[in-house]
């Protein structure tokens, strides 16, 4: 009997939609990925497939994670169990669309 992880990597090679689905999994906990620092800052904004789109309420921070962009992208990847994420683009928002 397989167990879900594994189906939804399966399906996840085959399908965006699933993509997106194990992708918004992995990051249900972004200080994972980015520290409780600058986690506050960030809201995953959209993936295309092979892309993730950040939002960032503050311009220190999102230099801060420009900076760490390769990291967070092996640390994404990891929990992913695949490379499904090839770059990551930060954007600059207002704050009450973080904690808004």
């Amino acid at each position: 009997m397989m167990k879900i992880g594994d189906i939804l990597n399966l399906l996840s090679e085959k399908d965006n939609l699933f993509k997106q689905l194990k992708l918004r999994i992995a990051l249900l906990n972004m200080e994972d990925l980015f520290g409780p620092s600058l986690a506050k800052h960030f809201k995953f904004l959209d993936f295309d497939g092979s892309t993730v789109y950040f939002e960032c309420d503050d311009d220190i921070w999102l230099m801060e994670a420009k900076f760490m962009s390769k990291k967070i992208l092996k640390k994404i990847n990891e929990k992913l169990g695949q490379n499904i994420v090839q770059k990551i683009i930060f954007r600059r928002c207002s704050s009450d669309r973080i904690h808004g």
